[in-house]
C-alpha cells in the first residue's frame, strides 16, 4: 500500500472516530455557561488530542507494550466512561457531570467546563480506544516509515479540524429551551451507545476473538 493510500485510509478514520466537525454540539452543551473561554478550551482541546494522536503514531504500541497496558481493557474503561455519561444525559434530561451540566444529586458540586475539557471530553470522548487503536495501527503498516508518516499527516489534518467545528459552526448552533432537551438526550443516546461499542470491542480485544 502507497503512502498516499495510507493517509487517506487514516485521515478517513480518524476524522469518523475523532469527528472533529460534528462533536461541536457537545462542547457548546458543555461550554453553554461559559462562551467566552471557548477558544481557551479549544486550543487546550487541540493539544491533549495532538499529542494524544501523534504519541500514539510515534511510540504508542512501543509504550504500551513496554508498561504492559491491553489496549482491550483501555477500550473497556474508556466505554464504561462514555456510558455512565451518556445514561446520566439521557434520563436526567440535562447535560451530565462529565458534559458540564448540572450534578446529579445535590451532593455533588457542580464542576465547570475546565474541569471536564481534558477528561472525558478529550478522552476518551475524542481520542478514545478506536482513534488511538487506528492511529497504532496504520503506523505500523505499510514499507519502513510510511505508516508513521501517514499517521502523522492523519493527525495533523484532524486537530486542524477541531477548531472548524468547535469555534466556527459552534457559534452557529442555536436551540430553543425544548431544542436543547432534545439535543441532550439524543447526544446521551448517542454517547452511550458509542461507549457500548467501545466496551464490547475492548472486550474483543482483550479475549482476541
Amino acid at each position: 500500500m502507497s503512502l498516499l493510500d495510507l493517509t487517506v485510509q487514516a485521515t478517513i478514520s480518524l476524522v469518523v472516530l475523532v469527528d472533529p466537525i460534528f462533536r461541536a454540539i457537545f462542547f457548546r452543551v458543555l461550554t453553554e455557561n461559559e462562551p467566552e473561554n471557548r477558544a481557551k478550551y479549544v486550543r487546550r482541546l487541540m493539544v491533549v488530542i495532538a499529542v494524544i494522536l501523534l504519541g500514539s503514531a510515534l511510540v504508542g504500541k512501543f509504550l504500551l507494550d513496554l508498561i504492559g497496558i491491553n489496549l482491550g481493557a483501555f477500550g473497556i474503561i474508556g466505554g464504561l466512561v462514555l456510558v455512565l455519561m451518556g445514561f446520566e444525559m439521557l434520563f436526567a434530561g440535562r447535560p451530565s457531570r462529565a458534559q458540564g451540566g448540572a450534578a446529579a444529586a445535590e451532593a455533588h458540586p457542580v464542576e465547570s467546563a475546565a474541569d471536564q475539557i481534558i477528561v472525558p471530553y478529550a478522552i476518551p470522548f475524542m481520542a478514545g480506544p478506536g482513534a488511538i487503536t487506528t492511529v497504532i495501527t496504520i503506523s505500523t503498516a505499510g514499507e519502513g516509515f510510511q505508516g508513521t508518516i501517514a499517521a502523522v499527516i492523519a493527525s495533523v489534518i484532524v486537530v486542524a479540524l477541531i477548531p472548524v467545528g468547535h469555534l466556527v459552526l459552534v457559534n452557529r448552533i442555536r436551540f430553543s429551551e425544548q431544542g436543547l432537551s432534545l439535543a441532550q438526550k439524543f447526544g446521551g443516546l448517542f454517547v452511550a451507545t458509542i461507549g457500548a461499542q467501545l466496551m464490547l470491542s475492548g472486550v474483543q480485544t482483550f479475549y482476541g476473538f
